[in-house]
């Protein structure tokens, strides 16, 4: 076995070296792997799917999660050896844990899809052969449709924004950010990804990287480039490359507008349901609303799947349904003339 192989195998402690003649003889002390097997996972995550470093965070947050658990299960140190016998009582039991604390099944699914590609990346490595671990279904998902914002929540959301107290260019950015958002139905890192030269230089559209690494093209309508040219007049850093930056002149991050939408909310006395993605949510349900271009929606969002993008479709039948119960005249309790109700 070459010493590159040995590596991957083995997490080099200490390394030793004495001169005999003309070679150098080397001890070396081995210690738990299974460190070094993690790094070597996430970056085949991101080579070999090209996924985000969100998503391997979040892989990787799980993944350690179940080797917490084992060591508390089963009173023991966990290593490489641990996560390779690995067995279905043992999954079972962490769902188990993890169900007693709260946790939604969608949140429990996603940590066996973590812990099944790390048992396939081991299978590739020809660490193991098998694992019955992959035969294991994920734990039934309830269906629950997106709350869409309305108009007016919209308009009062990007209203709100001046009555938190900041400066005058962050008002603009937090605005124009958030409008960038919702009329396109961006995820809020592909908002933040996207650069100020790449935005300034096109004309009705910008190219957006979303998940996988898959680009896409979005459209971008005056009023809204409007609103951007407005922010970046007064943005005093003019030489950065992110469109959205802090007050360092450094690209915005995710969890600065997480914050900026629960104080808009707060203030204007809104549901914790409503975050930056329910923006994007708004925006699919609106536009299926009012053209019903499935397949079109599909690709303004990125979804790889039309069924990602079905579900806007049952949104926007359930939220007129409610319109109609509320406002229509033959709905409810409406009296026709003449006699019975409608």
């Amino acid at each position: 076995m070459l010493l590159s192989q040995l590596y991957h195998t083995f997490c080099v402690h200490d390394l030793k070296g004495a001169t005999i003649g003309s070679g150098v003889l080397f001890t070396i002390h081995f210690v738990n792997s299974l460190d070094l097997f993690i790094t070597s996972w996430q970056q085949y995550l991101r080579h070999s799917f090209n996924l985000s470093k969100n998503t391997v965070n979040s892989y990787t947050s799980d993944l350690k999660l179940l080797i917490f658990f084992l060591e508390g299960y089963k009173e023991e140190k966990c290593d490489i050896n641990e996560l390779k016998n690995l067995g279905r009582l043992d999954v079972r039991a962490w769902f188990l844990s993890r169900k007693n604390a709260g946790e939604r099944a969608k949140t429990i699914s996603r940590g066996l899809s973590a812990v099944k590609s790390f048992i396939k990346f081991l299978i590739k490595e020809k660490q193991i052969e098998n694992s019955a671990v992959l035969s294991i279904k994920p734990p039934k998902v309830e269906k629950t449709l997106p709350r869409p914002l309305n108009i007016s929540q919209i308009n009062d959301i990007m209203t709100s924004v001046s009555s938190i107290k900041q400066t005058g260019w962050i008002i603009k950015r937090d605005k124009a950010l958030l409008t960038l958002i919702y009329s396109v139905g961006l995820r809020v890192s592909e908002a933040l990804g996207v650069d100020r030269d790449e935005f300034l230089t096109s004309s009705e559209s910008v190219f957006i990287l979303g998940k996988g690494g898959k680009m896409r093209v979005v459209p971008i309508v005056e009023t809204v480039k409007s609103v951007v040219l407005d922010y970046l007049d007064t943005c005093p850093f003019a030489d950065a490359t992110a469109l959205f930056v802090n007050n360092r002149g450094e690209r915005l991050t995710a969890s600065s507008v997480q914050k900026l939408v629960k104080k808009s909310r707060k203030l204007l006395g809104l549901s914790d349901k409503v975050t930056p993605h329910a923006l994007r949510h708004s925006c699919a349900t609106h536009l299926m609303e009012n053209t019903g271009d499935l397949r079109g929606i599909q690709e303004l969002l990125g979804h790889s799947s039309i069924s990602s993008t079905q579900i806007y479709a049952d949104v926007a039948k359930k939220y007129i349904a409610e319109i109609y119960d509320k406002c229509h005249p033959l709905a409810g309790n409406f009296i026709v003339q003449g006699g019975g109700k409608a």
